[in-house]
C-alpha cells in the first residue's frame, strides 16, 4: 500500500499526515471551522449551480413536455380565473383544473392550443372526464364559432415540438404569467 505525503490544513496551513487522500484539514477543531467557513459556502453555491445546468442537459423531450405543461396549465388558470366552468357553468371553487376538449393522449397536437383548454371544475373533469357534451355545446360559445371551427380543422394536424421550441413556449408563457 502507498504511503500518503504529507499535506498542508486547508484552515490552519500546518503540515500534517493525512489518514485518507481526500483529507483536506489536520484535526477535529479545523473540521468544524472549515464546515463552518465561507469557502465551504462558496462550494456549495458553485455545486448548486452546476447541478442545475447538469440536469438541465440531461432532461429529456418528456421531461420538457411536463415542464411545459405545468406552466401551461397555470397560466390557463390565471387566464380564466374568475370565470364560470367550461363545463357546467357552476362558481370554480379554488384554483380548478386546465380541462382540454380534445384529450392531450388522443391528439396531442392540440396540447398547447389555448382555444383548446379552459378552466373547469375538479368535478366535471375528473369525474365526469371533461363532461364533453356540455363542453362541447358551451365551447363555441366561449371562444366564438370561428375559432370553434378553426379548433375542430386543426384536430389532426400533427404538430411535434422540439426540445428548443418547448424552450420557448416555456420562456413564452412565464412571461405571460407575470
Amino acid at each position: 500500500m502507498k504511503e500518503i505525503k504529507p499535506k498542508n490544513c486547508a484552515v490552519c496551513g500546518e503540515e500534517f499526515s493525512p489518514n485518507k487522500t481526500t483529507q483536506r484539514v489536520c484535526g477535529m477543531a479545523c473540521a468544524i471551522s472549515f464546515g463552518k467557513s465561507n469557502i465551504q459556502k462558496q462550494n456549495a453555491k458553485a455545486w448548486q449551480k452546476e447541478k442545475k445546468i447538469i440536469k438541465e442537459k440531461l432532461k429529456t423531450h418528456k421531461d420538457w413536455l411536463q415542464d411545459l405543461q405545468k406552466v401551461f396549465n397555470a397560466y390557463i388558470r390565471t387566464r380564466d380565473k374568475g370565470k364560470p366552468c367550461v363545463s357546467c357553468g357552476c362558481k370554480v371553487e379554488g384554483s380548478g383544473h386546465a380541462s382540454h376538449f380534445f384529450s392531450v393522449g388522443s391528439h396531442p397536437n392540440l396540447r398547447f392550443n389555448e382555444d383548446n383548454v379552459h378552466v373547469s371544475c375538479i368535478e366535471c373533469n375528473l369525474h365526469k372526464h371533461g363532461n364533453l357534451a356540455e363542453y362541447s355545446t358551451r365551447l363555441p360559445h366561449r371562444i366564438g364559432v370561428d375559432a370553434f371551427n378553426t379548433l375542430l380543422s386543426k384536430k389532426n394536424i400533427p404538430n411535434k415540438l422540439s426540445v428548443n421550441e418547448l424552450k420557448l413556449l416555456i420562456q413564452y408563457y412565464k412571461t405571460r404569467l407575470k
